[in-house]
């Protein structure tokens, strides 16, 4: 497999899982990315402990104030909290996802009676081109092309999304 279609084969997959965890109620925005969370203690926990080494690599224990605080821990929970206090990241849905990913070109299948068939929107463009369809994403980089299904409940929750739509522009 060329680097290209790595690559392209990497990024599709990317909007997959992202989509998937969307409707799952499992993607999350940290404000510097998107995160798919399965179990949310188990990752409060692992940002604490980052923290708590931040803390440990700052704080030497030779610095406790034993006037202040019996022990190290007591004195680390003080300043930065337990797992508990880790804020949480916001929990993104379906159609914020596609409307902060998406380029906005959205487009329809309908049929000649005008009741939607399907839809697409467009997520990059112009290295690689990748498609969300209401049953799949498409990617598209120079001769390299690939295509993954998305799973059953995500393409109801795409097909809604552009009904959704639809019956806004088409009144």
């Amino acid at each position: 497999m060329s680097d290209t279609a790595s690559e392209l084969h990497s990024m599709v997959q990317s909007i997959v899982d992202e989509l998937e965890a969307a409707v799952a109620g499992t993607l999350y925005w940290d404000g510097s990315g998107y995160l798919v969370i399965d179990d949310m203690d188990d990752w409060k926990e692992r940002q604490y402990a980052k923290k708590a080494r931040k803390f440990l690599d700052e704080h030497p224990v030779s610095e406790l104030d034993n006037d202040c605080y019996e022990t190290y821990k007591e004195w680390q929970e003080d300043e930065i909290g337990t797992a508990d206090d880790v804020d949480e990241p916001d929990e993104v849905s379906l159609s914020e996802y596609i409307e902060k990913q998406g380029l906005g070109d959205t487009r329809f299948e309908v049929d000649s009676s005008k009741q939607l068939m399907g839809g697409k929107t467009l997520f990059t463009y112009g290295g690689p081109n990748i498609w969300v369809h209401d049953d799949r994403v498409c990617g598209y980089w120079g001769s390299e092309n690939v295509e993954m299904c998305l799973d059953s409940d995500t393409c109801s929750a795409m097909m809604s999304y552009f009904e959704e739509l639809w019956d806004v522009i088409s009144g």
